[in-house]
């Protein structure tokens, strides 16, 4: 755990709980393999397509390392410093889009946190002039497609896998995501 104060803007949970967003850094590598420990099985599966029994060293300094011309990554931290969700964008070959991942632990999820980092991503997103933010998720993550619909995304068959569904959110100047849920 770190013992060094929290880093990052806080925000407030729906439930009243203190977090930080910031973006990632190198030395969040172990706290990322921690965060990826707590996951479940389902949702490990869900974020990697496939099964993981954890998350290698060299992955997660892989992770925690970002090459800023092409990517941004940010995590949510609790007040002990440990990574509790984490989302990232990858700005794809034609420069006019950006893929997204997103994962919140177990213990977190409904609170508001993938949102608050929805809305970093879609904020950085629009900062790099990209036209689009998108991302593939299987057709089971029923979670993950009801809380992108609920922020506007967009969903397409992908027409070679029907396992999986593009969403993608358009990005205008003025792209903001609803502060609730829509009904």
């Amino acid at each position: 755990m770190n013992a060094l104060a929290p880093r990052g803007d806080p925000f407030t949970t729906l439930d009243g709980q203190t977090l930080w967003l910031r973006p990632i850094c190198p030395d969040d590598a172990d706290a990322l393999r921690r965060g990826f420990a707590r996951l479940t099985p389902e949702q490990v599966r869900q974020r990697a397509f496939r099964r993981m029994a954890e998350l290698s060293v060299e992955a997660a300094e892989r992770l925690a390392t970002v090459d800023p011309a092409i990517g941004a990554a940010y995590v949510v931290t609790d007040a002990d410093g440990e990574v509790r969700a984490e989302a990232r964008l990858y700005v794809d070959a034609s420069h006019y889009g950006a893929e997204f991942a997103l994962v919140v632990d177990p213990s977190l999820t409904g609170r508001g946190v993938g949102r608050a980092l929805m809305q970093r991503l879609l904020a950085e997103a629009a900062a790099r002039g990209l036209h689009v933010l998108w991302g593939d998720v299987l057709t089971d993550n029923a979670v993950m497609l009801d809380f992108v619909r609920q922020l506007g995304a967009d969903r397409q068959a992908v027409p070679d896998d029907p396992g999986i569904v593009r969403v993608s959110f358009r990005l205008r100047e003025s792209h903001t995501i609803p502060t609730q849920p829509s009904p």
